[in-house]
C-alpha cells in the first residue's frame, strides 16, 4: 500500500512537472509566431480578393503568349519555395507563376469554403488582380489536380494544358479515410498551440534551389502555416470535390502526367492516374520516385516539360 501511494505520489509529480513544461513550450511558441511575422516577407505581390489576401509569384519574360501556373497539393506550407527546383529550369523560356491559395505560403490564413468552385474563383481571381492573364498551363501537384482539371472543363478557353505532378484525380479519393481528418484536427490543434513543427526533422522541408534568405522564410512559414485549418477544411471538402470533377464532362487540352512509384500515396494513387491517362489519352512519364517528383526528378520534368510545349506550338 505505501508503495503504490509512493507510486501514485512520483507520478503525479510527473504529471505536473509535464503540465508545467506544456505551459512553457506553448507560450513560448505564441511568443515567436508574434516575434516572427514581422519577419515574414513576401517576395511576389499580395492581392486583395476583398475579405482575405492571397499571394502571387510570378518570373520570366510577361509578353510570353502563356503563363505556366504551379498549384501546389495540400500542406505544403511554401509552394512559392516548394516549386523553386522546377520553375527556375523554365523561366528562360517561360513565364511562370505560383499561387498561393488561402491558408498557404504568405497568403493570409482564413478558415473559408473550400468546395471546389471557391477555390476555383479564388485562383482565377487572384491571377487576374496580379495582372496574369490567360492563357495558362497548368501545373498541379498531388491535390490541386482537382482543380487543374475542373478549370479546364469550366473554362477551357483559359486553359491549354495541363501538366501533372503526380496529381490527384477524381478516382484518387474513391477509398479516401475520412478518419484521417479527425486525426489531422487533432494534431493541427496540438501543433498550432504547442509549435510541434519546431521540433527539427518533424515537418520536413526542401531547402532545393532556395538561397540562405529564403530558407529562413520558408522554415517561418511552416512555423505559421503547418497543419493550419484551411488544412483541415480541404481535406473535408475533398471526396465531394472529386464527385464535382467526376460529373463535370470531358477535358480537350492536352495532358502529361508524371506519375511516382506509389511509395509515399499508394498503389490505388498510381493505378487511377494511369487509368485517367488511358481514358483522356493524356502522355505518362513514369519515375522510380517518391510524391515530390519536383523535387527529386526537376532536370528529367523540365525537359520533358519543354518538349511537350514546343510539340503544342509553344
Amino acid at each position: 500500500m505505501k508503495l503504490f501511494k509512493k507510486f501514485l505520489k512520483i507520478n503525479g509529480y510527473g504529471l505536473i512537472i509535464f503540465a508545467v513544461l506544456v505551459g512553457i513550450v506553448a507560450v513560448y511558441n505564441t511568443i515567436a509566431l508574434k516575434s516572427e511575422a514581422d519577419r515574414i516577407i513576401p517576395n511576389g505581390e499580395m492581392v486583395d480578393l476583398g475579405d482575405y489576401k492571397v499571394h502571387v509569384y510570378s518570373e520570366g519574360d510577361e509578353s510570353k503568349e502563356l503563363t505556366l501556373v504551379f498549384l501546389s497539393g495540400s500542406g505544403t506550407v511554401a509552394p512559392v519555395y516548394d516549386f523553386k527546383v522546377l520553375y527556375s529550369l523554365l523561366t528562360d523560356e517561360y513565364r511562370t507563376a505560383v499561387v498561393e491559395k488561402v491558408g498557404y505560403g504568405y497568403s493570409d490564413i482564413v478558415v473559408v469554403e473550400r468546395d471546389i468552385n471557391s477555390v476555383l474563383s479564388e485562383l482565377r481571381s487572384a491571377l487576374t488582380k496580379a495582372g496574369i492573364q490567360g492563357p495558362y498551363i497548368l501545373i498541379p501537384h498531388s491535390m490541386s489536380g482537382l482543380e487543374a482539371l475542373y478549370w479546364a472543363q469550366k473554362y477551357p478557353d483559359e486553359v491549354k494544358g495541363i501538366i501533372g505532378i503526380d496529381m490527384a484525380v477524381p478516382d484518387s479519393y474513391d477509398d479516401f479515410d475520412f478518419k484521417q481528418i479527425d486525426r489531422m484536427k487533432f494534431l493541427g490543434k496540438l501543433s498550432t498551440k504547442l509549435g510541434l513543427t519546431r521540433i527539427p526533422g518533424l515537418y520536413p522541408l526542401s531547402k532545393l534551389s532556395l538561397t540562405d534568405k529564403e530558407t529562413e522564410q520558408q522554415v517561418l512559414l511552416m512555423h505559421r502555416n503547418a497543419l493550419n485549418p484551411v488544412f483541415i477544411s480541404e481535406g473535408e471538402y475533398i471526396f465531394e470535390n472529386a464527385q464535382t470533377v467526376k460529373q463535370g464532362g470531358e477535358i480537350f487540352c492536352p495532358i502529361l502526367l508524371f506519375a511516382s512509384d506509389g511509395s509515399e500515396v499508394g498503389d490505388s494513387w498510381v493505378s487511377s492516374l494511369k487509368k485517367f491517362a488511358e481514358e483522356t489519352d493524356a502522355d505518362l512519364i513514369a519515375y522510380d520516385s517518391g510524391h515530390y517528383l519536383h523535387h527529386s526528378k526537376s532536370n528529367e520534368m523540365a525537359m520533358a516539360i519543354k518538349e511537350f510545349l514546343l510539340e503544342m506550338g509553344y
